[in-house]
């Protein structure tokens, strides 16, 4: 079963923010029928609020993190209770006797929205001490609906609005571009959103709203680029302490920039418009960063090769 692109980046994000603090296992298998959780988090050492914010109050003790991109019906809210229960059997064999609830993993189900109707099914209920759009569901049940587009736009709940939906998550990514450059979760974030944004331009369809997330994507994409041609540079000037200053330079940019940007385009071409003969492909090739950049755009609206045809004819 292939992966879709958001459950992949959902997980990938956990894993890159929760690795640091303990042990990040995806698709976690629990005994009895088969199923996995998507996100495990085992805590071993504090995690830092200044760093994470709310995801760190969230991972303070094991969890499952199970991620919805529209919001779940009744049945996938019991499925992940069910999940959690057979964790929880799983760990009371472990210890031989009746832990504690304490003692016991927590469930957070994250969607980018709770309606009226999801939260009356399982009585969901704000907490004082708790953010606006953490919804507690029977206390012993130990689980909580998180509705990331009711959560405060704060910094500590970025790395959550990430996962959200439309205005939430083009917020989010604004305010993580907005980050300083040397935060080193910045640049890791922004490598899974790119990574995202790519596999989401090389479906076969793609609808309005996740056209709508590409073209949030796109000053994420550039951020990407220019490190990338950054990371050239610096592979230049140290092959220019052996081979030449000028030339290992020109060699870094080289294979930093344009080979990445051309490499990424033809592949997107293909998915779009079908395989391209050489002499499209020796067209392409031959385009400068600044005309690869306006064909990476263009080629959202490509659907026969024609198009991609006439394109290039206009640039030659």
């Amino acid at each position: 079963m292939s992966i879709r692109p958001f459950d992949q980046f959902s997980k990938q994000l956990f894993e890159t923010l929760l690795t640091p603090f303990g042990t990040v296992t995806l698709d976690r298998n629990v005994l009895g029928e088969a199923r996995k959780v998507d996100v495990f988090f085992q805590p071993q050492s504090p995690l830092d609020p200044l760093e994470l914010g709310l995801l760190a109050r969230l991972g303070k003790t094991a969890c499952l993190f199970e991620p919805f991109r529209d919001p779940p019906d009744n049945t996938e809210v019991r499925n992940c209770l069910l999940k959690l229960f057979l964790l929880h059997a799983e760990y009371h064999r472990r210890a031989g006797h009746t832990l504690p609830d304490n003692d016991l993993p927590k469930l957070w189900i994250l969607t980018t929205s709770a309606p009226d109707r999801l939260l009356s099914e399982f009585s969901g209920q704000l907490q004082p001490e708790w953010e606006d759009g953490i919804y507690f569901i029977a206390k012993g049940l130990q689980t909580a609906i998180i509705a990331l587009n009711e959560l405060p736009t704060t910094e500590d709940t970025l790395w959550l609005r990430l996962l959200g939906k439309g205005i939430t998550q083009e917020q989010a990514i604004a305010e993580l571009l907005a980050l300083p450059i040397a935060n080193p979760k910045r640049s890791s974030a922004l490598d899974l959103l790119v990574s995202w944004q790519i596999k989401l331009e090389i479906t076969e369809t793609i609808n309005d709203e996740e056209r709508r997330i590409v073209m949030a994507l796109s000053q994420a994409y550039l951020e990407w680029e220019r490190k990338t041609k950054q990371q050239g540079v610096e592979q230049g000037l140290q092959r220019g302490m052996e081979q030449g200053l000028q030339r290992g330079m020109e060699q870094g940019m080289e294979q930093g920039m344009e080979q990445e940007a051309r490499s990424l385009i033809l592949r997107l071409l293909t998915r779009r418009v079908g395989e391209l003969s050489i002499e499209i492909r020796s067209q392409v090739a031959a385009l400068s960063v600044e005309q690869l950049e306006t064909l990476g755009e263009a080629l959202l609206d490509f659907s026969t090769i024609a198009d991609l045809e006439m394109w290039l004819v206009h640039f030659q």
